[in-house]
């Protein structure tokens, strides 16, 4: 028998060591790294499902990334927000009409208090987070407002809050009366006429006049004339009253009430009884006078204050000036040369859409804020008004230059009427001016009660409303979140089972090749080896 190595494919069984032999690499590698494969080359038909994976994974990753920013920034603005709430409360208790504090200690703090929450408000509006500004919709890139300095006092020439409230307050007092006229009595008339000196936004507005007095005393309604008259024909019973409804520049109403009275000098709020229908209506107009500027200098001192605010503090950002006259007959914009901005974002469309992020394929989060906004505008607007708002005190009142000469004039008189009469007439005038000042406190507290009630919670943009919506783009940002987590995990697993390897399996895979492997070189070499003379 002839026996040669015909009998073995030595080529062959090379060929299987050798494959052998890079599977073992294979394997010793897929050992070390526990993955399948080394390249994507290498991954076969599981690239496709592993491109589609990696691709998703990636696409969370960029979510992850903008809910991580935007939850920084909704942090941010809750606890703004949640701040701004708690200034409304405590701006609210901080002025309560009639409640002025032992020796008038709430009138000497509140403008203090004001200037201090004006203060934080315009930090906070202007605060950056990882440089953006949130309170001027899509201009992220400069601070919304100018300083709280700038805003009140001004810069390089322009003017701030202070100078166009002066601006203003003329404009609505004009004469001292709120721009209303009481020309003299005519002789033989027994007329009092009350008239506005023009068709304009400032000061008092006539809006009703009623009596208790009729017959004996007869009123005229306003209409569009902007005139009433009180026209007497008999005396009236002590007790029966005039009363005129003024409308302020603010769109609030007030009204001056003037009681007949059988006394000779009845004072505030009342007007002598007298036979002679022109003395009695002489009378009369002298009251009113009085009653008009007593208002003037505390209800539309305070009106004119807020509308003020509002002119300058304006929802378009640009500050509205009295213009025309003098005195003032209209509003205009102001030049921006002349005037500071007190906003400089986004003005138009809805505040939310102003900022948006995309948090998943199908949701996006709008959370754009601005300063204008009603809420928030409200709160800069009246805490602006009470900063630059000071309030006298008796004692101010009777330090005044003007009125301590009169003091010191009265008492250098001789004793008697005269003297007496002088004093009586200083202690009416510091009287009145002291009912002034407590007044105006009455009306500006008023108004910031109204201006921060409760009761605009739930109009738009009120920071109540602005709150939820922010919780609401937060709890979205929140679910989008926790939706990327589970899906996560699941994409994370099928990428795990498409790439990886159990180096288990491996472990035993390479036990068992290397048997064949040993196995297949031991009998490779016993054939290499056989000859004749091996066989014998």
């Amino acid at each position: 028998m002839i026996v040669n190595k015909s009998m073995y494919p030595l080529q062959t069984g090379f060929s299987v060591i050798s494959k052998m032999q890079s599977k073992m690499g294979n394997l010793q590698t897929q050992l070390g790294t526990g993955m399948k494969a080394g390249s994507l080359a290498e991954m076969g038909r599981d690239l496709p499902m592993s491109l589609s994976v990696r691709s998703r994974l990636d696409k969370i990753e960029g979510y992850a990334a903008n809910i991580q920013t935007v939850n920084l920034r909704l942090s941010f603005l809750d606890k703004t927000m949640s701040r701004f709430d708690t200034m409304e409360g405590e701006a609210r208790n901080s002025a309560i009409q009639g409640q002025y504090g032992t020796n008038d200690i709430s009138m000497a703090t509140l403008p203090g208090q004001a200037a201090a929450r004006f203060d934080e408000i315009v930090t906070m509006l202007n605060q950056d987070i990882a440089g953006r500004y949130l309170f001027g919709g899509n201009v992220t890139d400069t601070p919304p407002l100018p300083d709280a300095k700038v805003l009140l006092e001004g810069e390089g020439g322009r003017l701030g809050f202070k100078q166009m409230l002066a601006e203003r307050q003329s404009a609505d007092l004009g004469n001292g009366l709120g721009r209303l006229d009481l020309p003299a009595v005519a002789a033989g008339s027994g007329e009092v006429v009350v008239a506005q000196d023009g068709t304009h936004p400032f000061g008092f507005k006539l809006s009703t006049t009623s009596t208790t007095g009729a017959p004996a005393i007869a009123v005229t309604q306003p209409g569009a004339t902007g005139q009433v008259s009180v026209s007497f024909t008999a005396q009236p019973t002590p007790g029966q009253s005039v009363t005129i409804g003024l409308t302020l520049p603010d769109g609030t109403e007030t009204q001056v009430t003037l009681v007949a009275s059988a006394e000779d000098n009845p004072g505030r709020g009342a007007f002598s009884i007298d036979a002679d229908p022109d003395v009695m209506a002489q009378n009369f107009r002298s009251a009113l006078q009085g009653a008009l500027a007593e208002a003037a200098g505390s209800t539309l001192k305070a009106a004119s204050t807020f509308a003020a605010a509002a002119d300058f503090f304006s929802e378009s950002g640009v500050p509205q000036r009295p213009a025309g006259g003098p005195p003032a007959t209209t509003l205009a914009d102001a030049d921006p040369a002349e005037v500071v901005f007190w906003y400089r974002g986004e003005k138009e469309g809805d505040a939310r859409s102003g900022v948006a992020a995309k948090v998943d394929d199908s949701t996006t989060i709008q959370y754009g804020l601005r300063a204008t906004e009603s809420g928030i505008l409200k709160l800069v607007q009246s805490q602006a008004a009470l900063a630059v708002t000071k309030y006298s005190s008796e004692a101010d009142i009777r330090a005044k230059p003007e009125n301590e000469q009169m003091r010191v004039d009265a008492h250098a008189l001789p004793a008697g009427s005269a003297r007496d009469a002088a004093l009586a007439e200083y202690e009416r005038v510091v009287g009145s001016q002291y009912q002034q000042s407590r007044g105006l406190f009455d009306g500006m507290a008023d108004r910031q009660q109204s201006a921060l009630s409760e009761s605009h919670n739930s109009s738009p943009g009120s920071v109540e409303r602005i709150t939820m919506d922010l919780a609401i783009a937060r709890n979205a940002a929140n679910n989008a979140s926790k939706r990327h987590t589970d899906y996560k995990a699941q994409l994370e697993n099928i990428l795990s089972d498409v790439e990886t390897v159990s180096k288990e399996d491996v472990a035993m895979e390479i036990l068992a090749l290397q048997t064949r492997l040993q196995a297949s070189y031991q009998v490779t070499s016993m054939v290499s080896q056989l000859s004749l003379v091996n066989f014998v």
